[in-house]
């Protein structure tokens, strides 16, 4: 199984502050690098005294460490390992529950396409380093399905043998966390990576933070990004297998791994959550299903990357 986060590469790795040379030296702020659910994490605050800044950024870490411990895959102590490893959550926090409702919209709204049940298919293919058996295939896929979760204020419940991976949502969701806890503490302008992005504000003497697209074998693209958050997937941007040839999106419908329809798939909005679950879901669709997810959703943008190549805007 290759983890290599190539899936980040492709996606945050070109996400830069293009800003006038020296701006580092002349604002006023802090930045935190560090990993948050398997990928890099980045924290960029400006337009405050360094002080104040840094206390943000503490702030920050706490918040995403809490909420690691709710949808985190890698870690043992996390709410999400201990329902997939019991089946049964009591009295799951606000946070799941608000989490799980967003899921449910995506995959009423993506016909299924945007599935969290996936996790036995997930399993199964790692397991083999992307080469399960047939029957491998079909077992797992009779232990996933979003109607076969029960989920109420007081239990989370999963089939026998199911498991939840929040992984195409998470990090979009805690993004959004952050950046609504650090305003509420007098944020006004930043750059928040914690997996996808959210821009608040704008650094002095630019009309947006400049975030980079990019995506193999094409010309990276360069976005203006002002209150308002990008979610990047790409179908080749993580692998389950040794030669990097197994997509690690793997499609409900039939449990094969996504065909590289796309080279990535970006999505802006205003919450990293839905941008994240809409690029995630978007990896699988051609062009007509995506402008249709899209369209269920106010303030909607898509900028993707066929697999030969070509721009695909909405």
């Amino acid at each position: 199984m290759s983890l290599s986060r190539r899936r980040f590469i492709i996606i945050a790795a070109g996400s830069v502050l293009a800003a006038r040379p020296g701006w580092a030296a002349t604002e006023d702020g802090a930045r935190w690098r560090g990993v948050a659910l398997g990928a890099e994490a980045d924290l960029r605050i400006l337009g405050m005294p360094r002080a104040h800044a840094q206390e943000l950024i503490a702030i920050a870490r706490a918040e995403i460490e809490r909420l690691e411990k709710q949808f985190s895959l890698y870690r043992q102590d996390s709410a999400l390992v201990a329902l997939n490893d019991s089946g049964l959550l009591l009295d799951p926090s606000p946070d799941m529950l608000e989490l799980l409702g967003l899921a449910g919209s995506l995959h009423a709204a993506s016909a299924g396409m945007f599935d969290p049940t996936i996790q036995p298919l997930w399993k199964v293919y790692a397991e083999s380093r992307g080469a399960p058996s047939g029957g491998e295939i079909e077992t797992a896929l009779g232990k996933t399905g979003w109607r076969k979760v029960d989920i109420s204020s007081s239990v989370v419940r999963l089939p026998d043998g199911g498991g939840l991976t929040l992984n195409g949502i998470a990090q979009g969701f805690i993004t959004d966390k952050v950046v609504a806890l650090l305003k509420s503490h007098g944020l006004q302008c930043a750059l928040v990576n914690v997996g996808e992005i959210s821009a608040v504000g704008r650094p002095s003497g630019l009309d947006a933070w400049p975030v980079q697209l990019d995506a193999p074998g094409s010309a990276r693209r360069t976005i203006g990004l002002r209150d308002r958050a990008v979610a990047t997937s790409g179908a080749m941007g993580t692998t389950l297998d040794g030669g990097g040839a197994v997509s690690h999106i793997l499609d409900p419908r039939h449990g094969q791994p996504a065909s590289p329809l796309w080279q990535r798939v970006s999505v802006q909005h205003g919450s990293a959550a839905l941008a994240d679950g809409l690029s995630t879901a978007g990896v699988l669709m051609n062009a007509d299903e995506l402008a249709a997810l899209a369209s269920q959703f106010d303030d909607v943008s898509v900028d993707a990357i066929s697999r030969e190549g070509e721009q695909f805007l909405l």
